[in-house]
């Protein structure tokens, strides 16, 4: 029952704040993160920083693109700490404040040569946009996981997961209003 009452109250609170999303509206943004890295990659779990920049293509759909950076410590010797750059690209879905994502995402490690390896992988994600002040600026609050098959990458056979927390704030730009 607990868990229905939450459900309820996260839609409910979004439902007023839908009047901000719009198409042709931009959402831009910037946030903080920490991820848990799989640990067959012996990297440290870390936190990092990224943005993101959003195109609405209806109140309901979005386009989005984001970049998030960390510097993990690796556990290989003599590597020390090592970038891990993911680059994601997402279908985002919304109901009010709240929302689904899904796409594809690569993630490069490594500062050169023999330590550097790409990572192909999908992601899915929830959040939740907590507008204030206006319906324009949000804080927005996202758990994300990365994953890749087994099997995609020569020489491999087991699957990749990584999960990402982030918060940060998210500004709505476009003609704003309601269009009805």
């Amino acid at each position: 029952m607990r868990a229905l009452t939450t459900i309820a109250v996260l839609l409910a609170g979004g439902a007023s704040s839908l009047c901000a999303q719009h198409g042709g509206d931009i959402e831009i943004g910037g946030y903080g993160s920490y991820t848990r890295y799989d640990s067959r990659l012996q990297l440290d779990d870390q936190f990092g920083a990224g943005g993101r920049l959003g195109f609405f293509l209806g109140d309901h759909f979005s386009l989005e693109i984001d970049g998030n950076m960390s510097q993990p410590l690796s556990r290989f010797s003599g590597v020390g700490r090592t970038t891990a750059t993911f680059g994601s690209a997402s279908l985002v879905i919304s109901s009010g404040g709240l929302y689904i994502l899904g796409g594809y995402s690569r993630l490069h490690m490594g500062p050169g040569a023999p330590y550097a390896s790409d990572l192909n992988a999908v992601h899915g994600g929830i959040g939740e946009r907590v507008f204030f002040v206006s319906d324009r600026a949000a804080l927005r609050l996202e758990a994300r996981a990365y994953y890749r098959p087994p099997g995609t990458t020569p020489g491999t056979l087991d699957r990749v997961v990584h999960i990402t927390a982030m918060a940060g704030m998210s500004f709505i730009l476009g003609p704003g209003g309601n269009k009805n």
